[in-house]
């Protein structure tokens, strides 16, 4: 893999929000009840640590020895040339998207790459969820010559790394700016472009493919945990915003997830889901990859919620439109998963049309 002498890759949102960088702020679930609303602070659930760990994308620089030098979240990185020993954590899809060769990554049963990275040979790294941390010894053990990283871990899980070699981090959640940066980073500038425009494409045609479906009718995204009922909103939440955006599927959303599109999710009581007026509802029950127990509990409670007269008022269910999708792909990021959603909801709603 030969390094390339490029411009400067810059964020979008520019030198603007550089401010942003290495602040935090806590996840905010605004709560309905048949009272009202309120805004309360919650921490963020294993597979969306999203808002409090978005950075601004890497934006990639050449030095005038030709190597590649990331500047991230957590510092500067000067890039080997042809590195050989790649290890990836939480950046597997897009350098599967891009073809890149890499020696590790995370890995588990069920995972959406699971079989695309086990035919390729790549190594499974465990990656502790609870925790939001790794095991070094496991990292120094593959001799990585270069080391890539979801920018959604502490400073010093990436300090630490760096020890081992030459680290660097992406914004897994700017999916097209992180892949065009590692597109650079690797001397593969076209290639990214490329692949961006082929997701364009691909989104567009689903868009027209859903249109056809389901004309103008409104659609709600809904995640059931085992204490609480998610709604996502219109445009504030990457995992949901797709679904909605005119460069993205153009679906009608839900009143409901206009009015709250201020936050992250809005958790909804019993008493407000006959307020839900959704056509049809995309429906995700569970905790991605978190441990099995709270996979059960969510589906126990939703279960329960099937079981409450309040549910059956709702448009969607109805009228038979809820779509129950798969958690270990809708709460996740990046190139691969989003066409896996968009295929799966092409699927559904299709079939049921």
């Amino acid at each position: 893999m030969k390094l390339k002498k490029s411009v400067i890759l810059m964020s979008m949102l520019g030198a603007a929000m550089m401010a942003l960088v290495g602040c935090g702020s806590s996840d905010s679930t605004t709560t309905a009840t048949s009272e009202g609303t309120k805004t309360e602070a919650t921490t963020s659930s294993q597979d969306t640590v999203a808002s409090a760990s978005i950075a601004l994308p890497a934006s990639v620089t050449f030095n005038e020895d030709g190597n590649a030098v990331v500047e991230h979240k957590y510092g500067t990185t000067v890039v080997p040339k042809d590195p050989q020993r790649v290890i990836s954590i939480k950046m597997e899809d897009l350098l599967l998207a891009l073809d890149i060769d890499f020696i590790a990554g995370r890995n588990f049963d069920g995972f959406y790459l699971e079989d695309e990275m086990n035919e390729k040979g790549i190594a499974s790294i465990s990656v502790d969820e609870e925790a939001n941390t790794v095991n070094y010894e496991e990292i120094l053990s593959y001799e990585p010559d270069l080391i890539i990283i979801r920018d959604a871990f502490d400073q010093t899980v990436y300090d630490e790394l760096s020890k081992i070699a030459p680290t660097i981090a992406f914004n897994l959640q700017d999916k097209v700016n992180s892949t065009l940066a590692i597109g650079a980073v690797f001397g593969m500038e076209d290639e990214a472009k490329a692949r961006i425009e082929q997701y364009n494409q691909f989104l567009a045609d689903a868009n027209e493919k859903l249109h056809e479906a389901i004309g103008d009718e409104t659609v709600a995204m809904l995640r059931i945990l085992k204490n609480e009922i998610r709604l996502y909103p219109y445009s504030a939440n990457e995992m949901s915003e797709f679904l909605y955006a005119e460069d993205g599927l153009g679906l009608e959303p839900d009143p409901m997830a206009v009015e709250y599109d201020t936050t992250d999710n809005l958790a909804i009581s019993m008493e407000t889901l006959p307020d839900l007026q959704a056509d049809n509802i995309i429906l995700i029950a569970g905790y991605g990859s978190a441990d099995q127990e709270s996979v059960e509990a969510a589906k126990a409670r939703y279960d329960e919620i099937k079981a409450d007269p309040l549910w059956s008022k709702v448009p969607a269910v109805e009228s038979g439109n809820v779509y129950e999708v798969d958690s270990r792909i809708w709460l996740n990021h990046g190139l691969i998963c989003t066409e896996k959603k968009v295929q799966e909801l092409v699927d559904l709603l299709t079939a049921n049309k």
